[in-house]
């Protein structure tokens, strides 16, 4: 199952996807469902990212301890 979406675009990113779909031989729509799978990725990564350093501030660690800690954690 799918669902239509509509989105509005300046005229230069509708042209540059127009672009893309000559050279890439895709079709609008895969070109965006790709972009949106990697934005959605990229939205996951800084989310965990930010839940770690809000833990690690929680637990007072800083930047400046992280080689330490992996050197402990290297050695067991």
């Amino acid at each position: 199952m799918s669902r239509l979406l509509s989105v509005s675009l300046p005229d230069e990113l509708a042209d540059e996807i127009d672009s893309l779909v000559e050279t890439s031989g895709r079709t609008k729509s895969e070109l965006v469902r790709d972009a949106l799978r990697r934005q959605i990725r990229l939205e996951r990564v800084y989310s965990v990212r930010r839940l770690g350093q809000s833990r690690a501030e929680t637990a007072g660690i800083g930047p400046e301890d992280v080689e330490d800690l992996i050197d402990r954690l290297r050695k067991g």
